[in-house]
């Protein structure tokens, strides 16, 4: 990772650049693919104001932090924002939200976190082939009685009045429903 230092009102002093080069590489197991980190430290009257910007692929997390004591307390309350941020992308990237889980597989997918999008389509159905038929012409009515009698849910036909392949299925209710094709 690239860490580059700058500031504004004061001098960058190497134990403030040791401070962040030992605690910024160690947001890696969070997020593998960070590519740099920009530490933008300042002071403001009698504040100080530190600024840490993380970039990876398709992915940027900002922390900022502020402290009247020294600019170690301000750049450790920046450092703690910043891995708020990526524990929260991290947990939802891994499925732990699956409703948000399909919106964050770009963000996953930077950060290095899954591989695939077959990482997170576990719960999805799979297609298993049924054996093939043959849809033979027949009433609404037979259709109807087939699909009574029948153990399925629902029954593929060739609508003898109109020539196009209609469905019928079972209702919860008890009733039969139609699904003709609208073109």
């Amino acid at each position: 990772m690239d860490i580059r230092f700058s500031g504004k009102n004061l001098k960058i002093t190497e134990g403030m650049k040791k401070h962040l080069e030992e605690r910024l590489p160690k947001l890696e197991k969070y997020a593998p693919r960070i590519v740099e980190a920009h530490v933008f430290l300042k002071k403001e009257k009698y504040v100080f104001q530190a600024e840490i910007t993380l970039a990876a692929k398709d992915f940027h997390a900002f922390g900022m932090g502020e402290a009247k004591d020294n600019i170690f307390a301000a750049m450790d309350e920046a450092y703690v924002r910043i891995e708020k941020q990526l524990k929260k992308f991290r947990s939802k990237s891994k499925g732990h939200h699956k409703k948000n889980a399909k919106a964050f597989v770009k963000v996953a997918r930077a950060l290095g976190m899954i591989e695939s999008e077959n990482a997170l389509s576990e719960d999805h159905p799979k297609i298993i082939r049924s054996s093939a038929f043959a849809s033979k012409p027949m009433s609404v009515e037979e259709a109807s009685l087939q699909l009574e009698i029948s153990p399925e849910t629902f029954l593929v036909f060739m609508n003898q009045d109109t020539n196009i392949v209609n469905v019928i299925h079972k209702r919860k209710d008890g009733n039969h429903g139609l699904i003709e094709p609208g073109f």
